[in-house]
């Protein structure tokens, strides 16, 4: 994930994550397990918070001249990229 992202409601940049290195990777560690044991993640990462952003075309004040972005946690991103690793050992998706 790149640095000098916008965080989400958790208010934890991923750069956090980056520079506690091994410390940064137990903690997540016991949180993600935690989360498969309980099967319960966080109700703050169910939520994100969207940000107009304008195209740079057309009338400023029109509201399709604006593309919506959502600002999600960083550690529930990587909660993801988790379980797409998992999933991706189980599952394969034939090409035609």
């Amino acid at each position: 994930m790149k640095s000098g992202k916008a965080v989400g409601l958790d208010l934890i940049p991923v750069d956090i994550w980056k520079r506690l290195g091994e410390e940064g990777l137990e903690r997540l560690m016991e949180l993600f397990n935690v989360i498969f044991k309980t099967v319960r993640m966080p109700n703050e990462w169910r939520t994100s918070t969207v940000i107009p952003l304008y195209k740079n075309k057309g009338d400023i004040q029109e509201w399709n001249n604006y593309q919506g972005i959502k600002l999600f946690s960083h550690t529930m991103k990587l909660w993801e990229r988790v379980i797409e690793g998992r999933l991706r050992k189980v599952i394969s998706v034939l090409k035609n």
